[in-house]
């Protein structure tokens, strides 16, 4: 039982490996669902929300939405709730009460810190639920006492990233050296902004794995092998 996050640079095969991961154990596997739960759970157009994601963050933005309402734009980013899968909206409204309690006192204004608060409620309610393999968005940092999170980074040469993505979306290698550069910042910048902390320190992980030196396989084969040494352990 454990819950695995995983940070990657841009053109890492993350998701690949993340899926793989997910599959293999049957785990579930949450990406862009987190930014699914906090726009449900906070009635906010998951325009807005979306906003605030790790590779839209913008230092500036996330500052100037603690003093500009933006509900006074409602209106214009407003989307039916055809939007959101059925079942996901379900169960997302069954468990509102469990992730959020009453004499807990929350802004109207969804702002950088309404964001933040409850992205980390999230991330807290999947932990304690186990079996989960969850992808970015700070998870190393808010669950980094979790005693059953496993924090897993992966990472390859900036050199070798542009070549990997100018080849899946037939860009120039100029044009993917600038989409590389500008997610692997915003990224960067969405920790350093929300939790003060560099995504490329080591020390925020259990594994760090090159994945230019191993297929996505072979990387997701390390992780469960991590967790296999960690159930171990709790056994023993």
């Amino acid at each position: 039982m454990a819950v695995v996050t995983v940070s990657r640079g841009f053109g890492c095969s993350g998701e690949k490996v993340s899926e793989e991961v997910a599959e293999r154990l049957n785990y579930s596997m949450i990406n862009k669902q987190i930014i699914e739960y906090i726009a449900i759970l906070a009635d906010t157009p998951l325009d807005v929300v979306s906003k605030f994601d790790e590779e839209q963050h913008s230092n500036l933005n996330a500052r100037l939405s603690k003093y500009i309402d933006l509900s006074m734009f409602k209106e214009m980013f407003s989307k039916s709730d055809k939007e959101f899968k059925e079942p996901l909206k379900e169960k997302i409204i069954d468990e509102k009460d469990k992730l959020f309690k009453e004499d807990t006192d929350y802004s109207p204004v969804f702002d950088c810190d309404v964001f933040r608060q409850m992205s980390e409620r999230v991330f807290h309610f999947l932990a304690d639920k186990d079996n989960a393999v969850i992808m970015g968005r700070g998870g190393q940092v808010v669950l980094q006492k979790h005693p059953n999170a496993l924090h897993i980074r992966l990472y390859a040469p900036f050199s070798r990233r542009v070549e990997w993505i100018a080849d899946r979306r037939s860009l120039s290698k100029k044009e993917a050296s600038k989409l590389v550069e500008d997610i692997d910042k915003k990224r960067r910048n969405y920790l350093q902004h929300y939790y003060g902390e560099d995504i490329s320190d080591d020390k925020l992980y259990h594994l760090v794995i090159n994945v230019e030196k191993l297929s996505i396989t072979e990387s997701a084969d390390m992780i469960l092998s991590l967790i296999d040494i960690k159930k171990s352990r709790e056994k023993a």
